[in-house]
């Protein structure tokens, strides 16, 4: 790294082109220049000017680290300006939640970005834990979770919920189904599909046979936009949000179920959403906006 004060200083004398001019500009002495061009030599291991009393003449290669000088020197001056202005629609918007919601935001927040070519939003799809790593780390600015985690680092704000449902073949939508009949089914897991599934179990089927009981697994996917894929063929039932559901291609080939004494299970189980951000350390201006969008959103 070459030291920015001689640098400074040489980029100031080929300006001036004087050694006692420049040291009256920098408030200096002339031996007091010459120092420091002599250590900046020493620094970059070549001569950089052929000295003529108290005037000079730049060697090639003070001329090229001149010329990379200034180029330096005007990406720090633009950079300081950058850093002293927080616009709304200038920079890039780090956020993470979970596929499902993604699923619903990412659209939305193109259409937000669209307009504003100086604006980049990043959405990241991932579990829990990840995204509170993720924001813990300063990889992730902005993150959605399910529970409310209580750690002095973090900014915990209230979002809504998310209806869980228990997706099913069309051939069940004109019947209700127990838990004996889900269990010879069997499930489509995820990686949020046992954590999913408890949520139902502990809500519908909260007798010690049904909490004990292992559902079978007859197939896995870890790509949210599959996982129904083998509910609307037939195979088995999902368990998963709202939103996943409602952006399924084939909806002529799923179903809510209808579990017995349940009148409406959309309203059945939801769990809890959250955003969450660090707590000292405070967001651009650029993510209220999308801040709001989440809001109205979910």
């Amino acid at each position: 790294m070459l030291n920015q004060q001689w640098l400074t200083t040489f980029i100031k004398l080929v300006e001036v082109g004087h050694f006692t001019h420049t040291a009256e500009q920098l408030f200096m002495t002339q031996p007091g220049v010459s120092q420091h061009i002599k250590k900046l030599e020493q620094q970059v291991g070549v001569a950089l000017l052929y000295r003529v009393g108290k005037r000079f003449e730049l060697t090639e290669a003070g001329i090229q680290l001149h010329q990379q000088a200034l180029l330096w020197q005007q990406q720090q001056q633009q950079l300081l300006s950058q850093l002293a202005v927080d616009d709304v629609y200038v920079g890039e918007c780090r956020v993470a939640c979970s596929g499902s919601l993604a699923l619903l935001l990412y659209p939305h927040l193109i259409d937000y970005q669209q307009p504003h070519q100086q604006l980049q939003i990043s959405l990241e799809a991932a579990p829990n834990k990840r995204i509170i790593d993720n924001v813990l780390a300063n990889q992730v600015e902005l993150g959605i979770i399910t529970q409310a985690v209580h750690m002095d680092e973090l900014e915990l704000t209230p979002l809504g919920q998310q209806a869980l449902c228990i997706v099913l073949p069309k051939k069940y939508q004109d019947s209700a189904i127990n838990f004996e009949q889900l269990m010879a089914l069997g499930m489509v897991a995820h990686p949020d599909g046992m954590h999913y599934w408890q949520q139902i179990v502990n809500h519908y089927f909260n007798d010690k046979q049904a909490m004990a009981q292992q559902v079978p697994i007859r197939s896995y996917v870890n790509q949210l936009n599959q996982i129904l894929v083998p509910v609307a063929k037939g195979l088995a039932f999902a368990v998963l949000p709202q939103f996943a559901v409602d952006s399924f291609a084939q909806q002529a080939q799923i179903c809510i179920a209808k579990l017995d004494g349940i009148d409406n299970p959309k309203q059945g189980v939801s769990e809890p959403l959250f955003l969450i951000n660090k707590k000292h350390r405070p967001l651009a201006k650029r993510y209220q906006p999308i801040i709001d969008i989440i809001h109205n959103l979910v």
